[in-house]
């Protein structure tokens, strides 16, 4: 009978661990959706702010599976503006000031999308070593629908 406390201790400890490591503002379940199959991720969240990353695990045998493979979407908020994608193409209806911004950089494509809700700050990131014009499409898409649910978490 008295392990029974002792169980019931570690249960919650075992909880309270586990929900450090989810992302608050996207779920590893959304992010593997968005992102078209099995996600790692990382989280570093203190205090409403941090960073969250996922990346696109596993390589299949198209080569189609293996650029999908080298997906990975940043996630961070901040109570202080960031400086990446400071101006940009305006989007309407995630957020406020919300804006699109595309980069290559040493092989690798980067689109972000950088907005803010109240005084709360984020930029999504969605980096892909594989840049055709069709991928480039679906990619914005993808981004786009991630901004939604981060705006949408933080209102």
């Amino acid at each position: 009978m008295r392990s029974l406390p002792v169980l019931l201790i570690l249960l919650s400890l075992c909880a309270v661990g586990r929900a450090q490591e989810d992302c608050p503002w996207l779920t590893q379940g959304t992010a593997a959706a968005l992102l078209g199959g099995d996600v790692s991720a990382s989280v570093h969240v203190a205090k409403g702010e941090g960073t969250c990353e996922f990346s696109r695990v596993g390589v299949g045998n198209q080569p189609e599976d293996a650029s999908a493979a080298n997906l990975k979407m940043r996630i961070a908020v901040s109570h202080l503006p960031p400086k990446e994608c400071a101006t940009g193409e305006r989007l309407n209806g995630i957020g406020q000031d919300a804006v699109f911004c595309a980069t290559d950089w040493e092989g690798e494509h980067q689109e972000l999308i950088r907005g803010r809700v109240r005084a709360t700050f984020f930029l999504l990131t969605l980096a892909t070593r594989r840049s055709s014009g069709s991928d480039l499409k679906s990619l914005r898409r993808v981004l786009e629908q991630a901004a939604e649910e981060v705006a949408g978490s933080l209102f």
